[in-house]
């Protein structure tokens, strides 16, 4: 019996945390909550540079990318160095997402930001100019499911 209770109140802890994964909440406009990703088991800095490989190339100064599923249609953005970009961002889901970028996957360093909307919905996030460089996005809400790299050449 008294095994019964333990894996039952084990059970319990587990699923309490699988609830919703929404870490960051909306206030006045402004997203609060987890920004970096420090703590992303796999995702060192060195990986990181690494997804903004040859494949990942400027095309100009109007970017999109579409969240669908709770994940994003492409792991890689990239933009002209020391020019401001607008990505074009459309949520294809009914939960909220948002895009940030940021200096690095474990930085708090925020280029840019988009507030959290539900879909269906598109909205436009302007990057100002950055120097070249290796750079990352994320959707705050779902940061280990939704991410990417942003390429500035």
């Amino acid at each position: 019996m008294r095994r019964l209770f333990a894996v039952a109140v084990v059970g319990v802890l587990l699923l309490a945390g699988c609830g919703d994964d929404d870490e960051t909440t909306e206030t006045g406009g402004e997203s609060t909550g987890t920004t970096a990703m420090g703590d992303m088991p796999g995702m060192s800095e060195e990986d990181h540079a690494k997804m903004g490989d040859a494949k990942c190339e400027p095309s100009g100064t109007a970017l999109s990318i579409v969240a669908s599923d709770t994940k994003f249609d492409k792991d890689c953005l990239a933009a002209p160095a020391n020019q401001e970009v607008t990505i074009s961002y459309e949520n294809k889901d009914s939960r909220g997402h948002n895009l940030v970028v940021l200096k690095s996957h474990t930085s708090s360093d925020v280029i840019a930001r988009a507030d959290i909307f539900t879909g269906p919905d598109t909205v436009t996030l302007d990057v100002p100019a950055q120097p070249a460089g290796t750079y990352a996005f994320h959707c705050e809400v779902h940061p280990q499911a939704m991410m990417g790299t942003f390429v500035v050449k």
